[in-house]
């Protein structure tokens, strides 16, 4: 694992064992985008990309790891954090993604480092302490 600084931060939304994917001309990715130069803090920056995107306020962000990856919408790989949503309100609208269980991110058209850091957050759980 590296502290490097992502050139872009992208959410895992996680509900009932299913991620959530935003769908896109050039397929299914994840909800997110670039990690702007003066953007200090990374779960503020994805806060404020899944309001953008999705009209949510984000809670209980946990860091899930970084690595090279090629979103849909992009030409080249870029170096990309990823981070965990567990919550969030209000609702998803509906139309713009699917959700996905292990079996759909299985058949997913998207690159095995992401499939494989997906599979590892579908079957974690998550305990939530007072």
């Amino acid at each position: 694992m590296t502290d490097r600084r992502p050139d872009c931060v992208y959410g895992i939304l996680v509900q009932d064992s299913r991620i959530f994917m935003l769908n896109y001309d050039g397929g299914l990715g994840l909800p997110g985008g670039a990690f702007r130069p003066l953007a200090d803090d990374r779960k503020v920056e994805l806060r404020a990309h899944l309001y953008d995107l999705l009209g949510i306020e984000a809670r209980s962000i946990w860091a899930q790891g970084a690595f090279l990856y090629r979103h849909p919408q992009e030409e080249e790989e870029r170096f990309s954090g990823f981070y965990t949503v567990w919550q969030w309100e209000p609702e998803i609208p509906s139309g713009i993604g699917q959700w996905l269980d292990q079996d759909a991110v299985a058949r997913a058209d998207i690159p095995a480092s992401l499939r494989i850091l997906l599979f590892s957050v579908i079957s974690t759980l998550a305990v939530r302490t007072r």
